[in-house]
């Protein structure tokens, strides 16, 4: 996206938070609390388990669409992994896969926290070498029940691992220092979107034809109301009640918002095409901005956003 020559003034109402989204297994669908605690790697527990392949790459919709119909949650101190019962395909059409998506009985398995204290108790036998995007760790990969149910349904073999505490991912040094904690997430801890951009966005997919999307597709942790469009381009420091965060960069994006999040299906290249007339960044387009963690807190839907820099 090409720089603006100026800095948009804020809309009128106050910039708020209107959902929080914690996706506790990369690549899967999340859950949305009222409240959720914030510390160093973003969300707590988002994304800090993961499906590797049986090279130990890391598993995501880019190349497993499927991958969309699996939930995680966390109830009770512990990951519940949801799936649909059936390992057939889910449907002949998008409009029935929408329906028997949340329909269809589901199975669920669940893994306690208790089984994540790896300080002592953990054999290294038990640790296998991942990959995501350029960093290679030594993770955990202790539940062959799940690696079993997962690899029936997403029809490919594959393993569950976590990211135990101790772990040191940081993020990367283009995202400026100080360099940061990360989970499996693909770039930065936590991703924020706005309301308004998505408004902006339907309105050029549907001039052009295309029919409009829902924010779902953009996988964000934080989503807001009440910010001019564009706005978010320029934060780089802002308060979420007790939390304090450094907006780094938009973030760009892949070909999974180009996938239904209900079916698993890829619709058509749009939104990316339609992003690529405004939003472009080099080869790519952006959507969202990524945020690292200043400060732990605790953040609410409804929570006013302070917005303390604009100087990125």
């Amino acid at each position: 996206m090409s720089p603006s020559t100026h800095i948009p003034k804020s809309a009128p109402d106050v910039i708020s938070v209107i959902s929080l989204h914690v996706y506790p297994l990369k690549g899967a669908a999340g859950f949305a609390p009222q409240s959720w605690p914030v510390d160093e790697r973003g969300l707590r527990h988002d994304r800090c388990f993961m499906l590797v392949d049986t090279t130990g790459n890391f598993i995501s919709q880019r190349t497993c669409g499927r991958l969309a119909l699996v939930r995680g949650e966390i109830i009770l101190n512990a990951l519940h992994i949801s799936y649909p019962a059936s390992a057939e395909k889910i449907s002949e059409s998008v409009a029935s896969a929408r329906l028997t998506h949340h329909t269809a009985a589901r199975k669920t398995l669940e893994i306690p926290f208790e089984s994540l204290d790896f300080s002592a108790n953990a054999a290294r036998h038990n640790f296998i070498r991942v990959q995501v995007w350029d960093d290679i760790l030594e993770v955990p990969a202790l539940w062959p029940e799940a690696d079993a149910a997962m690899s029936g349904f997403l029809n490919q073999a594959c393993r569950l691992v976590c990211m135990p505490k101790n772990t040191t991912r940081l993020t990367s040094i283009t995202r400026g220092e100080p360099r940061g904690n990360l989970s499996f997430a693909d770039a930065a801890p936590i991703l924020l979107t706005s309301e308004t951009a998505l408004a902006d966005l339907n309105s050029r997919l549907q001039q052009g034809g295309s029919e409009a999307i829902p924010m779902d597709r953009f996988r964000a942790n934080i989503v807001i109301r009440g910010a001019a469009l564009a706005e978010d381009d320029h934060w780089s420091a802002l308060r979420i009640n007790n939390a304090q965060f450094r907006a780094s960069n938009s973030c760009k994006r892949c070909k999974v918002i180009t996938i239904d999040q209900t079916t698993g299906e890829f619709v058509s290249r749009d939104p990316i095409l339609t992003l690529a007339t405004y939003r472009s960044d080099g080869n790519s387009v952006t959507f969202g901005q990524h945020m690292l963690v200043e400060r732990a807190g605790m953040i609410s839907v409804g929570d006013t956003i302070t917005i303390d820099s604009c100087t990125r």
